[in-house]
């Protein structure tokens, strides 16, 4: 996984398993009033309604990744192991 990503251990109720799932997206932090996730594609209005519908944000930052880390990601995420390594 990429290093370089910082994940806030506050944001990870945010998001059901079911939406990370249906938007392949994980949220990593809140940053100047944003949620930012990161996500292989930029989201569609769609997916921006339901996302205002679930965490309350309107304004999101995107970190686009590759397949590859996005599953490495989504698979840490769903089992908690995402934010167990953090301090």
């Amino acid at each position: 996984m990429a290093s370089s990503l910082s994940f806030d251990p506050g944001v990870k109720e945010l998001l059901t398993h079911d939406v990370v799932d249906k938007y392949r997206i994980i949220p990593m932090q809140v940053r100047k009033g944003k949620l930012c996730l990161i996500a292989q594609r930029p989201l569609t209005d769609e997916a921006l309604l339901d996302l205002k519908h679930h965490t309350g944000f309107e304004d999101y930052e995107l970190q686009l990744v590759g397949d590859d880390v996005l599953v490495a990601y989504i698979d840490s995420y769903k089992t908690g192991k995402l934010f167990s390594f953090l301090p």
